[in-house]
């Protein structure tokens, strides 16, 4: 019985549907639930599923576009429950913290404060019927007059409150210029795990008379907002420059490559995935995995957590790629003491979500997960939660090396003297790729 078919049941009832039906146990996942407006990438709705933000020109890019630029971000993604909903969207500028401004809608906001979603479409030759919506901005109804951080809001039914989803997004002003270097650690306790990364900023003639106390300057890590490093200070000034040469605050665990595994073709079995199954719907088992603590750094090319969607013979795949179920298994002699194991990437928006929470199986001595995905090629690692700091923990499943590809943002934001909202006025991007 494919998801659809539980649109007309009632929340709770579809909270868990037997294995008969689904052969899974699908939970619906306090992260679908309507309430209080996050400034984060969140979904509010059940049956809201593979949401992708970025540039127009790049499925895999970061969500951040140039002011008064000509490029445009997409948003798309699937309403599994459905056949159509009548979808707005708006948007509200927020601090560096992601906090909301102090500007007010018209401030910066062109032409309209809100508008319909007018793109969708029907899927077409799927076992999962699914309604796909797409929108694109800055477009005609709305545009932006201040750089900065944005949150796109999507609701329903003409009401603010019936919300859908929120998406995070920057607009970014070339007034500072950034760059720098990915390296081993300097530090001895942490050269054979993390990287670290120098940096400067260049402002030329862009004025800036108090960096320590009007800068802020964030790194992020494969576009990951969970682990960014915030509200970094200047070490130095030489000249033009702030330099951010520390050896400590600046450095992030390596990790490993990311696990992969290929959907596009369900017709034949690509590499890590060992079965494929076709009933009401299709449901791929993947290889069996081991954890990687104790292993050496292993290369391999990964698109660094992301993934994208693809049906190989398909003509869109945006409609004709269907959902199906995944089965993960972890291999664990006995279930790890720090706690609970994730599914764990952009998958999941990078957070630790209760539908890719695994179940330890004693018969099995390993973890499993069923998790409905739609198809195409998919990174991802296994987290396990970090009760300490109340985030996700790559290391204890996955290793961590400091040769590893990754790929680092800088993110410059400035507020003057009386202003209202923080600029972002410079944006970089690094990769580890040629480690000094």
């Amino acid at each position: 019985m494919p998801l659809r078919n539980l649109a007309h049941l009632p929340l709770l009832a579809i909270l868990f549907v037997s294995f008969n039906t689904l052969s899974a146990q699908y939970v619906i996942d306090e992260y679908y639930q309507q309430g209080e407006l996050k400034y984060e990438d969140h979904i509010y709705k059940a049956g809201i599923r593979t949401p992708r933000f970025h540039p127009i020109t790049n499925e895999m890019g970061m969500p951040i576009i140039k002011f008064g630029g000509s490029e445009q971000l997409v948003l798309t993604f699937d309403d599994l429950y459905a056949d159509y909903m009548n979808l707005s969207y708006t948007f509200v500028h927020c601090n560096a913290d992601w906090t909301p401004s102090g500007l007010m809608p018209q401030e910066y906001l062109g032409n309209r404060q809100d508008a319909y979603i007018q793109n969708y479409e029907y899927s077409l030759n799927t076992f999962f019927s699914y309604t796909n919506y797409a929108l694109t901005i800055p477009n005609e109804q709305m545009s932006f007059k201040k750089s900065g951080n944005y949150v796109l809001i999507v609701y329903a039914n003409d009401d603010r409150k019936d919300l859908v989803l929120t998406r995070r997004f920057m607009i970014y002003e070339d007034k500072v210029q950034a760059g720098g270097i990915v390296k081993r650690a300097t530090m001895v306790e942490y050269m054979n795990q993390r990287q670290e990364i120098d940096f400067f900023v260049s402002h030329g003639t862009y004025p800036i008379p108090n960096p320590f106390e009007d800068l802020k300057v964030h790194l992020m890590q494969n576009q990951r907002w969970d682990n960014a490093i915030t509200n970094l200070k200047p070490q130095f000034i030489q000249n033009q420059k702030f330099l951010y040469n520390y050896d400590r605050e600046n450095t992030f665990d390596g990790n490993s490559e990311y696990r992969f595994f290929d959907l596009k073709n369900l017709r034949s079995l690509s590499q890590n995935v060992s079965r494929v199954q076709q009933d009401s719907v299709f449901t791929a088992f993947l290889t069996t995995d081991k954890p990687r603590t104790i292993e050496r750094y292993a290369v391999w090319p990964d698109i660094n957590g992301q993934f994208v969607v693809r049906r190989l013979d398909a003509t869109s795949s945006t409609t004709e790629a269907d959902y199906v179920y995944v089965d993960f298994m972890l291999e664990a002699p006995a279930p790890f003491e720090s706690g609970d194991v994730y599914v764990f990437g952009k998958l999941s928006d990078w957070k630790l979500l209760r539908e890719f929470k695994m179940k330890y199986d004693y018969t099995r001595n390993a973890y499993k997960a069923r998790i409905p995905l739609k198809q195409g090629y998919y990174n991802f690692m296994y987290a396990t939660l970090d009760k300490s700091q109340s985030k996700a923990d790559l290391s204890e499943v996955e290793g961590t090396h400091w040769e590893t590809e990754n790929t680092y943002q800088i993110l410059v934001y400035h507020r003057e003297v009386g202003q209202r909202y923080d600029r972002l006025v410079g944006f970089a991007e690094l990769t580890s790729e040629d480690l000094y």
